[in-house]
């Protein structure tokens, strides 16, 4: 099967593939548009072993941007301006 054959639920632009939920409200959160409203948290650390550790930005202020599960410190999901700003001289 070629990729130009994919359709449904296997698509790459299919809602599925963006949404995740918020692991305290269970709010659904979709991680395109959380690029421009800034509004998702994650746990790296805990992302990185498999757990699914992404927070509204209510419950990140309410937890103190603190992750519940390893104590770790809680990121915007798309820092990618300050990556930029930090690798500029």
């Amino acid at each position: 099967m070629t990729v130009g054959l994919l359709r449904g639920v296997e698509k790459s632009g299919h809602k599925g593939w963006t949404t995740v939920y918020c692991a305290i409200c269970n709010k659904k959160l979709d991680l395109f548009v959380a690029y421009d409203t800034k509004d998702v948290f994650y746990c790296p650390t805990c992302v990185s072993k498999g757990r699914d550790a992404y927070f509204c930005s209510a419950d990140a202020r309410r937890l103190h941007y603190r992750c519940p599960y390893c104590g770790g410190e809680l990121k915007p999901y798309f820092p990618l301006e300050e990556t930029f700003r930090q690798q500029r001289p």
